[in-house]
This record gives structure tokens, sequence and C-alpha cells, in this order.
């Protein structure tokens, strides 16, 4: 699609939505229309020695709309259409690509430019354009947000809702435990957008019931419980999280910008070396998207008791973050730089073959091998014709062909717990403290291995883990994870003129998995391993100024394993009625490469001024 009908089709859009928007059709009694228009420009001023470039400029169109006839029933929906824009004038984002055959111990990565202009001065895989994220258009997948009826019954027995929307488990800021029940959009802002934005709506049936009112309860009451309520959650449209790897393999070529994810380095700890002349084709194998088999089942049981409220919850789902699975590779021949549309042939491998090809003796790894010892052997691939690279330019390559596995089950149970200190009353205006916690559990959480042994009595480290069939390359782990918080509405002593408490949150992070060695901590980011322990602060902090219309906004998330940092400041400036919001909102990540969650997305630091019209 080219600039003019893309632009085409967002003004015809946003003309809809303005129209739908007018005033005439905001309430009508029980009828509700709203929505907002928004349009961001940024900075990006980390992307290595690149210096201040144009950022992405996200832009948000979106319309939404309630009825209630009564208090019995009630309809809701919500559409919106969203997307970043890359400048080509003066852009120059740059990211790591395959590895650089000319670099010394072919440890650097070719520059892959993320916003290559259309008329398409880089060639792949050196530059692709942004059209990963340019419009999020697909209306089933990215538009449709609500489309949903509930039913409340009268005497507020039970209520059941049908439809496509959101519902949000658990109570932790930036990281999640138990919020579970939605996959995530990862693609724009990675986890720094609202959470709510994050989400991904599915089409879902849910059935919450209130023990009180119905008569069932005195079981529970005689063991202390009270106002006990029952939530069931069936989901049989089944969503994997969303993100976009910037590949620049020709054949598999995609860019989704900054805050994509970056293409892994290959490498071989063995010889400390990288791995030239590779390149990755990624397919997908995912649960059947409406299925009773394949469809998610979520139970949750809720109550006060000891001054506290209290939650049991119990997912049976889908991952919905993939497993690498080796399908096999693709044999280039005729071109070193992994580009298939100009090779003079392409040889397919199955997976045993490709398996060979790596880790047998005198192939792939032996041969790097034998170059970063100074003792070269005989280069693989000459029996296919292809020239040593020690002996004139490469005429061959090696796509791996890489299928990301979503098709395996999560399974988690957990708890959630949150308590007003009320016996506890701090500061100038004796407030108390609100403890909260969190608590789940996962059965057998699967994991790629960084370390496995080939079939040649061999052991395969890093990359080359990844080439091995599934049943030695995946193992399963159970995982748990804790979560302890407090919140509090803070007044500053001496401040004599503050106008209303601040907001502040803190919450420390533990995940435990058991027998954690060796084990990526998300494939095929062989660098980085899983700790047997690994710890999370985040910090969130929200203040009024000037008569609250200047709103101030921080969020902290720190891995103490990882060396990991992300804050995201907000600026929100209410000074022009109802209608127009103006925001500023910075966003600093830092992070070891390719060490998650945080070091995938290290070079993303923006400065975005936006401005949102709601209507």
């Amino acid at each position: 699609m080219n600039k003019l009908n893309l632009t085409r089709r967002i003004l015809a859009g946003v003309s809809v939505i303005a129209f739908l928007g007018s005033s005439s059709f905001v309430e009508a009694g029980q009828f509700y229309v709203g929505g907002r228009l928004k349009q961001g420009v940024s900075l990006a001023y980390d992307f290595g020695e690149n210096g201040n470039q144009v950022g992405p400029a996200n832009f948000i169109a979106e319309i939404k709309a309630s009825y209630s006839p009564n208090r019995k029933w009630s309809f809701n929906a919500d559409i919106w259409l969203r997307g970043d824009w890359y400048s080509d004038l003066g852009g120059n984002l740059v990211a790591g690509g395959i590895q650089d055959f000319t670099s010394p111990g072919f440890n650097n990565q070719f520059g892959f430019r993320l916003n290559q202009p259309a008329t398409g001065q880089l060639t792949t895989p050196f530059g692709a354009s942004d059209h990963q994220n340019r419009l999020l258009s697909n209306f089933n997948d990215d538009m449709l947000r609500d489309l949903s009826v509930k039913y409340r019954d009268p005497a507020g027995r039970f209520s059941v809702k049908i439809g496509k929307f959101q519902r949000g488990w658990g109570q932790s800021d930036g990281i999640r435990l138990l919020d579970v029940l939605n996959a995530q959009d990862l693609r724009e802002r990675f986890i720094l957008r609202d959470a709510d934005e994050v989400r991904i709506p599915a089409w879902m049936a849910t059935f919450d019931l209130n023990l009180e009112r119905s008569g069932l309860s005195a079981p529970f009451e005689a063991i202390g419980l009270r106002r006990t309520k029952l939530e069931f959650v069936f989901t049989p449209e089944v969503r994997h999280s969303n993100f976009v790897i910037n590949n620049p393999t020709p054949s598999n070529v995609a860019s989704g910008g900054i805050f994509a994810f970056p293409f892994p380095r290959f490498f071989d700890p063995q010889s400390q070396l990288g791995l030239p002349f590779i390149g990755a084709n990624l397919t997908e194998i995912t649960p059947n998207k409406f299925s009773v088999k394949d469809a998610e089942y979520a139970v949750s049981f809720s109550f006060e008791a000891m001054g506290a409220e209290w939650s049991i919850k119990g997912f049976y789902g889908q991952q919905d973050l993939p497993l690498v699975v080796l399908d096999g590779a693709n044999l280039v021949i005729g071109s070193g730089l992994n580009n298939e549309s100009q090779a003079a042939a392409v040889v397919t491998f199955d997976r045993n073959t490709t398996i060979g090809a790596t880790h047998a003796p005198g192939q792939y790894l032996d041969f790097i091998r034998g170059v970063g010892a100074g003792s070269p052997i005989p280069f693989f691939l000459a029996p296919a014709g292809c020239t040593d690279p020690l002996q004139g330019a490469p005429n061959c390559s090696l796509n791996f062909n890489f299928a990301l596995d979503y098709k395996r089950r999560q399974k988690v149970v957990g708890m959630s717990f949150t308590r007003e200190m009320g016996e506890l009353r701090l500061g100038p205006k004796n407030v108390s403290p609100v403890i909260r916690a969190e608590f789940s559990y996962e059965f057998d959480k699967p994991f790629n291995v960084s370390r496995a042994m080939t079939p040649f009595g061999t052991i395969a480290q890093g990359t080359g883990a990844l080439v091995l069939d599934p049943s030695v390359a995946i193992v399963n782990r159970d995982q748990w994870q804790a979560m302890f918080g407090v919140d509090y509405f803070l007044w500053v002593p001496f401040w004599k003129g503050q106008e209303k408490s601040i907001f502040v949150s803190v919450q420390f992070f533990n995940i435990h998995t058991q027998n954690s060695a060796n084990l990526m901590q998300q494939a095929p980011y062989a660098s980085a391993e899983v700790s047997r322990n690994q710890n999370f602060l985040t910090f969130l902090w929200n203040m009024g100024l000037d008569k609250q219309r200047l709103i101030i906004e921080g969020l902290l998330i720190r891995d103490f394993d990882n060396k990991g940092t992300a804050y995201r400041q907000r600026v929100d400036f209410n000074y022009f009625g109802d209608k127009f919001r103006p925001r500023l909102e910075w966003i600093h990540v830092s992070g070891q490469n390719e060490a998650g969650p945080l070091g995938l997305i290290k070079n993303s630091d923006i400065v975005e001024m936006s401005l949102t019209y709601q209507f």
C-alpha cells in the first residue's frame, strides 16, 4: 500500500469517527458515544552511533459506544485505528542485522535500517520499510476492542457477559503475575503503555456468581469468609502476545521500529565467534483460534476475611510467548547474504539434515571453530559448489527455518491479597497504607535450553542449542512468582500548599525457576539465561498541581539481575478544557543486550509530545 492510499484510509476513518462523535450523537438517554483522536511526534535519542533521530509518530483514532435500556442489559462497542509512523526524511535508525563476516571474529552485525525509504536506497539485508506497525488495521485482531453484551440478574445474584472484550486479573504494575487472561500487544511501546491498551481483547464469555445473594454462602461464612463470589471465564479465541522481531533475512524481512525486538546475535560460546552466513525464516505454530479443545479456561474465587480482600485463581490456557522449534533450513546457493530471491538455487534441508549440517564432524560449527583456532578445515559447503569464504567472496549462506511455537499449555494457580492497614496511620493526615500481595505457580513452564547434547556426542551451546530436535532443545520447569506491594497517599510534611495527596506504589517481585541452569530467558536470544531467582522493583507515583490541571506521573521498573531499568515520565497539561489533552512523555530504557525483558528494547529511549482530542 503506498503512502497516498494509506493516508486516504486514515483520513476517511477519522472523518467517520469525528462525524459519529459530533455533539448531536454524544448522549441520548441511556445511549452514549464518545472517542478520541491522538497524534504524537517523538525524538529517538539513544540509537547507538546514529545520534538523535526522528522517532515513532504514534496515532490513535477511537470511537466507543454503550447502550443500557435498563439495569439488566448493557451493550458496548469500541473500535480503534492506530499505528506508528517513522519519518523517511533524515531518519537513520539502524539496528543489528546478520553477523558481519568481514568483522573480527564475525562478532559485529551488519547494520539494518529500520525505516528504509520506499525508494529503496538500501537493499535487504541492510534495510526495510517500517511497514509492520505503520497501520494496525486488521479489523478483528487490531481494531475491535470491545463488542459485548452483559446481562445482570435483577436480584444481583449473577451476571453474564459475552463478546469481545478484556478482563484484568491481578494488581501488579508494569510486570504482571496473575493478569494472564489476555495476551499483550508489545508492538508500540512494549509494556510501557497503560495496562488496558497493552491487553489484547478476545472473544470470550464470563459468568460471575454472587454466592451470598444466591444463598450459597453459608458454608463459607461458617469459616469466616464473607462476600464470596465465583467467576468463570471461557475464551475460545486464543491470542498470543503480539511483537515484531526486526528480521533482516531477505526472505522473511520485517521491521517494527525501535520498540520491536532485535534480530538475535548468533554466536558460538565455545569459540567466542559470531556465526556468519546465517539468517532465519520465521513461521508460527498456534492453537486453533476458535475451538473448545484449544480454548482457555479460568476460575476465580474471591472473598473478604481478616479485614482483607482475597482471591484464589486458576488458569488453563496457552503460552502467550513462544518457544523456538527447528523445522529445517534453506541452503542459499549464489548469495552470501541469505537472499533466496537472488540465489542460483535454494536447497531445502529437513530437520535432521540441518542438525547434521550444523553439528556433525567437519560441518558448519567445526569449520567456524577451525577458523577461530587458526587451523581451518575444508569448507563444509564446497561439495555444493560454494566458494570457501577464506579463499574468495562468499556466495552461499544458510537460512534456518524456525517456528515460533505457541501451542503449549499454560497452567497457573495463584492468590492475591489486599488490606488497608487501618491500625497504622502515618503522616500529617493520618493516612493508612494499603498492602498488596500476589502469588502464582506455573506448572511445567516450557523453556528452550542453552546447552544440550547433540546426536554426535558433542555439546551444543548458545545459538547452536536452537538447532536441535525439540525433544532435546525444550524442557519444562515449574516456576513460582511472588509480589509484595505497598500503596500510600502521601501528604508531604511542611508543604502547606499541597492540594491533593501524592499516590505512591512500591512493589517487589521475585520469580523463582526450579532447576534453572542452562535455560534461555526467551528464545531465540541465546545469550541471556534464566536466573534461579530474578528480582524486580517497580515504583509508580502520581500527583496533581495547579488545581489538578498539571498531572505528573512516573513509573520505574528495575531488573536487578540483568541491570535493566525502564522509566516512563508523563506530564499532562489539562489547561484547555475537557476536549484537548496535550501530553509530554519520556521513556528511558537500559539493560544488558538481549537480557529480557528490558534488554530487548535497550535503545528505545524517546521523548514524545502528543495531543489528544476527546469527544
